[in-house]
């Protein structure tokens, strides 16, 4: 079935087409519907489903799946809040990391979500900014101020992806690689001898947070970026 035209107006307050459906509401079932099925279940035709329309009524908002995906990335990035730019540069970009794990964490498969859609849209725009500010405001230059930001975000996205990798809605918290590591170097027992630099890590690996691993990756990733910085 050929797609309806979409109405011209491109302003943020989305005309409600003829089926009444406005983009507002089909966000917040799209947020509801990836909470409860991950990314995979998020299609448009059990999107229609469940706000009793056909398919073709969401193209009054969405041109497909791709733009969907990528509105509720924005929407689920508006939540976060940033810094204000009189912090210190250093002092933004932790600001903005934590915040960045405390929402990607609350929604189901959102850090794959921001992983497969390019940072596009208002919300996702202003949060790049934040952080190329940060970066240029600390002493970086125009073009070093965006590779920094672009390699910051990918080690925001990497750590909580691996956090978030076996979690199951409802959990407060999902067994690490670390975590799985330390509890088989426990069930090697004596043999885990061969392996000799992990030699007394099982205790550490098996009681160190993700929180606490990411807070520390942090550290040194900005230590580091300062370091570069001075040289």
């Amino acid at each position: 079935m050929p797609k309806p035209a979409r109405p011209s107006n491109k302003s943020t307050q989305a005309p409600t087409g003829r089926t009444g459906l406005s983009r507002e509401r089909l966000t917040e079932e799209a947020l509801n519907l990836l909470q409860e099925s991950g990314l995979a279940g998020l299609s448009t035709r059990r999107l229609a489903g469940r706000l009793n329309v056909q398919s073709p009524a969401l193209y009054w908002h969405v041109s497909g799946k791709d733009e969907l995906l990528q509105l509720v990335a924005d929407t689920i990035c508006a939540q976060m809040s940033l810094p204000a730019n009189d912090r210190l540069p250093r002092e933004r970009l932790e600001v903005i990391a934590h915040e960045y794990r405390r929402v990607l964490t609350a929604y189901r498969d959102a850090p794959r979500l921001f992983a497969e859609q390019p940072p596009v849209g208002a919300s996702r725009i202003k949060l790049y900014d934040a952080a190329v500010g940060a970066f240029a405001d600390a002493g970086f230059p125009a073009a070093d101020a965006i590779a920094m930001a672009t390699f910051y975000r990918h080690y925001l996205l990497g750590m909580i992806i691996e956090e978030v990798r076996d979690k199951q809605p409802g959990d407060i918290e999902a067994p690490s690689s670390a975590f799985a590591l330390g509890v088989e170097l426990k069930r090697l027992g004596e043999a885990a001898h061969e392996f000799p630099n992990l030699e007394g890590a099982a205790d550490l690996l098996t009681s160190m947070s993700s929180e606490r691993l990411f807070a520390l990756g942090l550290k040194v990733l900005l230590d580091g970026l300062e370091t570069h910085l001075k040289r």
